[in-house]
């Protein structure tokens, strides 16, 4: 899998879930995102959380974060 936003500045309930700067975010609630527009639809239409796919140091983990 190619691509994926990197993570310049981790905040709020993301940094809180666990999410650091240079993290590359490839899928958010399993839909590979490649704008930071697809991943506020993504956020704006989800109830209570989303579950976030980090690539870090070539490991890929998943992160859920609260957002309702």
């Amino acid at each position: 899998m190619h691509g994926g936003l990197l993570i310049e500045d981790a905040g709020g309930p993301a940094a809180m879930a666990g999410v650091q700067s240079g993290d590359l975010l490839m899928a958010i609630n399993g839909k590979p995102v490649t704008s930071v527009e697809q991943v506020r639809e993504v956020v704006a239409a989800a109830a209570k959380s989303v579950a976030l796919l980090i690539q870090r140091d070539g490991n890929q983990i998943f992160v859920p974060v609260r957002v309702g």
